[in-house]
């Protein structure tokens, strides 16, 4: 009696073998898939051993469930050797598809192996009558059949993988699974769309997923005739700037592509890391490009006739209801008491109102700039450059102001200021401010006066984060500002 067959030696030697196997499934997951039929042929190796003494049994049938958990391991063993040698060869695992049809074709061999061996079944007359049953069973499963192997070519050509969005015909979607019949896709709505593999080879597939780089989309915009292109590409590459998700590189790019019969059509050109990101991306586009040109004053035109009325319409009243909210803001800022209040209504007729979109910069720490806001409706954040990183300093609401020291002086801007929420400003520039300092020269002397104030305030709550304030400083800062205001202003 050969070891391997005596009962003492076999049952513990399957036992071990079964454990070891259970122990390399835990570092290697892939091994798992061979537990089962491992335990099962170990069983079986045992029962030979103890019942028939190493010797399978005579019984067909008998002798067929004891060989079929062998075939199983051994078969499961060829599919893990085909996918490894493919993986090394083609840097990538094999298509499900393409591994079960390695299985099938195995089984297919074991099974007649087995039906000849326990049954003495003669294979040669059935593949002499194979030719009659492969025309009968073809044209009853033609339709199987192809997409059979049209998957199985899909498989092996690879015009997309699962995860890759494609665009199939009409049909667009998220590859989520190739199998014998069809071809299932994710679409946008959340919806299973299944399609015929033989279908899926007839029509044209679009992958959007390759190669794997910054995916390109077009947007389209029509303005109007009255705007010069210049002042549309700086609004467009504006509105660009403030997306987040963009890529820094390729740079999104901007064209004028052609007279339309109402508008004139520019084309953005724009790059998303991944496809599914293009809608998000496309949306906050468009949302940041409506509060820049209606900021900027550029309509965008509709295919349809103005009709102009005499009657006073709803936008002049409550812009001037904005004119009052404005003059009694202006009565409330320190910088705009030493005014009359014919002054202030003249200063208050060169403020313009503008739109900001949550999350947009209204100024930047660093930049040059001439105007002065007033917040009208909505919330600010002030951030402060401390330390290498952008720091909160101050939030301002409704009523209160910023850009003092650009209006009057022409200084850089000392801080960068965020929109906290959907804002409406009201805003002055140097030519707007210009008109009130050459009518009342004086009033350039109060004014720097409460400017080196509040300079001294925001000094202070800056220096208190880095380091201490050296007091006496503020004579010379009102005389410095009170000249630098009448430079900048020709006084």
């Amino acid at each position: 009696m050969s070891p391997l067959t005596n009962p003492w030696v076999a049952i513990p030697l399957a036992i071990l073998a079964v454990l070891t196997l259970l122990r390399l499934a835990r570092l290697r997951p892939a091994l798992r898939c061979l537990l089962g039929p491992f335990f099962l042929a170990a069983l079986a190796w045992t029962v030979v051993s103890v019942s028939f003494a190493g010797r399978l049994p005579e019984q067909g049938w008998l002798a067929v469930a004891i060989l079929v958990p062998f075939v199983m391991l051994f078969v499961r063993l060829a599919v893990l050797g085909f996918q490894g040698l493919f993986r090394r060869s083609q840097g990538q695992a094999p298509p499900a598809l393409l591994a079960s049809v390695v299985a099938v074709v195995l089984y297919g061999i074991a099974a007649g192996a087995i039906a000849y061996s326990a049954f003495g079944v003669q294979l040669t007359p059935f593949l002499a009558t194979s030719a009659v049953v492969g025309a009968v069973v073809g044209l009853a499963l033609q339709d199987t059949l192809g997409n059979l192997f049209t998957g199985i070519a899909l498989s092996m050509d690879e015009p997309f993988l699962i995860g890759d969005w494609v665009k199939i015909g009409d049909s667009e979607g998220r590859i989520e699974q190739v199998s014998w019949r069809a071809t299932r896709l994710h679409t946008w709505y959340g919806d299973m769309l299944t399609i015929p593999n033989i279908e899926v080879s007839k029509r044209t597939v679009l992958n959007y997923s390759r190669p794997a780089a910054p995916h390109s989309r077009l947007l389209h915009v029509g303005l109007g005739f009255q705007v010069p292109p210049s002042t549309v590409f700086a609004a467009l590459e504006r509105a660009l700037g403030e997306v987040r998700g963009l890529p820094t590189e390729p740079r999104p790019v901007v064209r004028l592509i052609g007279y339309r019969d109402f508008a004139m059509e520019y084309e953005i050109r724009y790059f998303v890391p991944t496809y599914e990101d293009y809608r998000r991306v496309e949306s906050e586009i468009l949302r940041l490009l409506w509060y820049d040109l209606h900021r900027n004053g550029i309509e965008i035109p509709y295919p349809i006739r103005n009709v102009y009325m005499h009657e006073v319409p709803p936008q002049a009243e409550a812009q001037m209801s904005a004119v009052e909210r404005l003059e009694r803001s202006l009565r409330d800022i320190d910088l705009f008491r030493p005014l009359s209040d014919a002054e202030r209504r003249t200063a208050a007729a060169s403020f313009k109102r503008h739109h900001y979109a949550r999350g947009e910069r209204i100024i930047v720490e660093g930049e040059p700039g001439n105007s002065f806001f007033v917040i009208d409706t909505g919330e600010v954040e002030v951030l402060k450059n401390l330390g290498g990183s952008l720091r909160p300093i101050a939030r301002l609401h409704e009523g209160q102001f910023f850009g003092e020291m650009a209006l009057l002086t022409g200084a850089d801007r000392a801080a960068t200021v965020v929109a906290a929420t959907d804002a409406d400003m009201f805003a002055i520039d140097k030519a707007g401010f210009h008109g009130v300092l050459v009518a009342n020269p004086g009033v350039a002397v109060d004014i720097s006066r409460i400017l080196a104030e509040r300079q001294g305030v925001l000094t202070n709550a800056v220096i208190d984060v880095t380091e201490r304030f050296g007091a006496g400083a503020e004579p010379a800062r009102k005389d410095d500002l009170l000249k630098r205001i009448r430079s900048y202003f020709g006084l």
